[in-house]
């Protein structure tokens, strides 16, 4: 693991070494950053049926452990939605074979009252990508058990929990397949940029393997998908 600190569009210093938290690791780990902080979702390499342990390293360069996960999963996906950490779909088993329809929620701020079932998923999601926009979660680029890329865009509006300050939903409160429209390329990376969703990259539906150097920003008051210049080279 590496790291750079950045000062606005600039490195200030070179890239560093950073120690992982003291252990025994296996490579089925987990990596995703908000803000200032770089989440770490791990396993010991002895702990073969126990679940991850998710870490946080701050901007000072500490780590810390959070929590350990709800359960024992695998290709799962991670997000933070305000101080809120959410684990999304996933598989109970290393060959994918018996996927999870779960989706959790934890209070960072409040490590101890333990994780919250949210809503389950309409559809396996597998090696899920989890970005989160105004209270609202977006699963996309997610794989089904038989290793088949879908175009589909899941959300769920969590503004009632939100706003009530706590990490229950009302239960109306439903995923949805048809928000958002379908992206255009699958195994895409999302991001989120000026509160926009924006798909990185991917491959062609049905041609894995073929992968591509588009990137589309989904524009809300059209619904569409709109074409970005092309990255370099391809990515996926």
């Amino acid at each position: 693991l590496f790291r750079c600190r950045l000062d606005g569009d600039s490195c200030v210093a070179d890239w560093q070494p950073v120690n992982l938290p003291a252990g025994q690791w296996n490579y089925y780990s987990y990596f995703f950053t908000h803000n200032d902080n770089l989440f770490f979702a791990v396993r010991r390499l002895a702990d073969t049926v126990a679940p991850h342990q998710i870490y946080r390293m701050t901007n000072v360069g500490t780590w810390e452990h959070v929590c350990e996960m709800p359960r024992r999963l695998h290709a799962f996906g991670l997000a933070v939605m305000g101080h809120q950490l959410v684990v999304v779909g996933g598989c109970s088993d290393h060959a994918c074979k018996r996927p999870s329809l779960s989706v959790y929620v934890i209070d960072l701020n409040d490590v101890c009252t333990g994780w919250h079932p949210l809503p389950a998923l309409p559809c396996e999601c597998i090696y899920p990508r989890v970005v989160v926009i105004d209270n609202t979660i977006h699963v996309l680029g997610y794989m089904n058990s038989e290793r088949t890329y879908s175009t589909e865009v899941l959300s769920l509006d969590t503004t009632p929990s939100v706003s009530s300050g706590t990490t229950a939903l009302s239960t109306t409160s439903q995923w949805s397949r048809n928000t958002i429209p379908q992206v255009p390329l699958v195994g895409c990376t999302p991001v989120v940029v000026n509160c926009q969703l924006v798909a990185v990259g991917g491959f062609i539906p049905g041609r894995f393997g073929d992968v591509q150097k588009s990137v589309f920003v989904y524009h809300s008051e059209s619904g569409q998908w709109l074409p970005l210049p092309s990255l370099s080279t391809a990515r996926r």
